[in-house]
């Protein structure tokens, strides 16, 4: 076979998966070429090499022991969680967080394709700062798996409001999503009270406007407008290699 005839000529160091470090025990084992690799014991390959050298032998040999995925694997979840720029104490700010929690996550599920059977809203406080400790948080439910906005935003607050209690200086807050599936997939149910193509029609107009305008053009009224309560980004790196306008200037 061809495959056969031209692997003792290749260099052990060439096949992927082999650094220095490896190159370097095989070496002093005398085994320098793929061909040697090939002709190794799998065993004595997993002490040399770990489990990682093993399945590199029985590959040569023919032996599939990591079968290619023909199909991307599902999302099996999609979380958007923030650390608050400062402390929240009062429920309207709670709920226009939350609100622009679900928003996001919405955004995520369509790009992505599927949609969410159920989720879970979040708050906890700072145990750190010497609060009282507080982490709580409420399950939702759709009638039918959902990718849609206002859906997922009044079901969001509803489970935030459930959640809330007075008192507290809440420093974190989450939307967590599960169940999900692919939204042509997706069982329909009769009780829903609305036009499911319609409201996918609004959705997909949404995305598309502030895919061409920049995120955050369009979005509900529930997530605020100033939002002083969001994440502070004053001393993030600077993102060279996805935002044009941070790129560094050179002038004369």
């Amino acid at each position: 076979m061809l495959r056969e005839s031209l692997l003792p000529g290749i260099p052990v160091e060439d096949l992927w998966g082999i650094g220095k470090a490896s190159a370097a025990r095989l070496a002093a084992a005398g085994i320098g070429t793929v061909g040697q690799l090939r002709d190794m014991a799998p065993r004595y390959a997993r002490q040399m090499l770990t489990v990682v050298g093993e399945r590199m032998v029985l590959e040569l040999n023919g032996v599939s022991c990591l079968p290619l995925e023909s199909v991307a694997p599902q999302r099996k979840g999609i979380a958007v969680t923030r650390s608050f720029g400062r402390s929240i104490v009062r429920f309207p700010e709670m709920r226009e967080a939350v609100a622009a929690y679900a928003t996001r996550a919405a955004e995520k599920l369509r790009r992505h394709r599927v949609a969410a059977v159920q989720g879970y809203v979040f708050m906890h406080t700072n145990k750190f700062n010497g609060d009282p400790f507080r982490h709580v948080g409420k399950a939702l439910s759709f009638l039918e798996a959902t990718d849609d906005t206002h859906e997922l935003v009044t079901a969001a607050i509803g489970a935030a409001a459930a959640a809330w209690q007075d008192g507290f200086r809440y420093a974190k807050a989450g939307l967590v999503l599960t169940e999900l599936m692919p939204i042509e997939t997706a069982q329909k149910s009769l009780l829903v009270g609305f036009d499911r193509e319609k409201r996918a029609a609004l959705m997909g107009a949404l995305d598309s406007l502030n895919q061409r305008y920049g995120r955050g053009t369009l979005f509900p009224a529930a997530a605020g407008v100033k939002r002083d309560w969001q994440t502070k980004f004053e001393r993030r790196s600077p993102r060279y290699t996805t935002q044009w306008q941070e790129l560094p200037v050179v002038r004369g």
